[in-house]
């Protein structure tokens, strides 16, 4: 009887050290010629973002097509790069040598709190990854 109050106790706090950061899921967004696939992801916050096949490429994402009080980022050309989203709502992002082709792409994490403000704020092929996005489940 103790060994199994014992075995409860210890498992108890294994389970209280689980950080979220190991229950955390990576994504993976390949560039192609003119566009991200996938276009739009759902994920939790905690979730990492991985752009690959990168070369030509980059992702930027600007004030005004994100949450409220997230950074702005954008990486260098040709990098593939990485990046964990801990606050929710809408981000569009866009690949600036592919902007006027299309390339741009839509993460939703968590709750899509900010979607008003980024549809108010989605402009030319904004649009297309905001639609995108609307319809990820």
């Amino acid at each position: 009887m103790l060994r199994n109050k014992l075995y409860a106790g210890v498992l108890s706090l294994l389970m209280l050290g689980v950080s979220a950061s190991a229950l955390a899921e990576e994504h993976t967004v390949n560039a192609k010629a003119t566009a991200f696939d996938p276009v739009a992801l759902k994920i939790e916050p905690g979730d990492k973002v991985r752009w690959s096949n990168m070369s030509g490429h980059n992702v930027n994402f600007e004030e005004g097509n994100i949450p409220e009080g997230a950074e702005a980022f954008a990486s260098s050309l040709g990098d593939n790069v990485s990046k964990t989203f801990d606050k929710e709502g809408v981000y569009l992002y866009k690949c600036d040598p592919h902007f006027a082709m299309g390339m741009v792409g839509a993460i939703i994490v968590g709750e899509p709190k900010n979607m008003d403000a980024v549809e108010k704020n989605a402009k030319g092929m904004y649009k297309r990854a905001l639609i995108k996005a609307k319809k990820v489940k």
